[in-house]
């Protein structure tokens, strides 16, 4: 692929947040913990992240928050952020791998709402707080006018502020995050090489049965957090990755170097809300 390709889209992303009035590149990190092999990485993570200075937020479904909720607690009260993920498990074992269930696209709108508002319910009593922010479980599956629709209204019912389920391309249209009605969508961010296609650590394991992230991803990372340093381009990157995916590995540590070397600012989703709020 050419680089004028993902480049246009690129410059066309730092164009949407200069006019939501950032100034610089900022980053996002979330975890989405859908194994229980996560939490014994999180808990290994988390102070190395902490130590480095960046801002770690996690998305655990409720099932999962329910089998370790001291441990999902210490680190709310550690300063660590979280958002709903829903409350049925995401993932099964079987024939030596993980594989994803419960997808909203495949449940009725009922059972989608059920699922929202257990999921609250469960963060809420578990991290001792109200989650103000929601991702849905296998998001890509879930782009449709209606099933958004679905989505953003009963987050408005339950208080939430902003969303975090959208594919890149809404990020490209709208900017880094945009009005959905009475709450802020944050979408996810791809790729320089794939700029329309979600950079996770999914997408760059050494396959379902080996999950651990190989170079291609500090790569992939490193490569579009640099596009922007280079000229000074204004942004905000959402990345996620699945904490047993990468830590601990080789290419994490060399994002984690990257990143604290070139001095990018970490946010949670509610800091980037308070910067663009009076453009919002």
């Amino acid at each position: 692929m050419s680089r004028l390709f993902p480049a246009y889209f690129w410059r066309r992303s730092a164009a949407q947040a200069h006019r939501l009035g950032l100034e610089r590149l900022y980053l996002i990190l979330s975890f989405d913990c859908d194994t229980p092999e996560d939490i014994d990485a999180v808990l290994r993570m988390e102070p190395y992240l902490k130590g480095h200075g960046i801002k770690t937020t996690y998305a655990v479904p409720g099932a999962l928050l329910e089998r370790t909720p001291d441990a999902y607690r210490g680190l709310a009260e550690g300063g660590a952020d979280f958002i709903n993920h829903g409350a049925r498990p995401h993932a099964e074992y079987r024939g030596g791998r993980y594989w994803s269930v419960n997808f909203y696209d495949r449940m009725t709108p009922a059972e989608v709402v059920e699922d929202i508002r257990a999921g609250h319910e469960i963060v809420t009593r578990v991290a001792g707080r109200a989650p103000r922010g929601f991702r849905a479980p296998h998001f890509g599956s879930f782009q449709s006018p209606a099933q958004l629709e679905l989505q953003y209204r009963t987050l408005v019912e339950l208080g939430y502020v902003y969303s975090t389920s959208t594919v890149p391309r809404f990020g490209f249209e709208r900017g880094p995050a945009w009005n959905a009605g009475e709450i802020v969508e944050i979408p996810l961010s791809g790729s320089m090489r794939r700029p329309l296609t979600v950079l996770d650590s999914w997408g760059h394991v050494i396959s379902p049965h080996t999950p651990q992230v190989q170079a291609s991803y500090a790569e992939a990372f490193m490569e579009t957090v640099a596009f922007f340093l280079a000229d000074g381009s204004p942004g905000c990157l959402n990345y996620y990755a699945d904490p047993s995916h990468v830590y601990p590995s080789d290419p994490f540590e060399k994002v984690v170097n990257f990143l604290v070397e070139q001095k990018v600012q970490t946010l949670h989703y509610e800091d980037l809300l308070a910067l663009v709020a009076a453009s919002l």
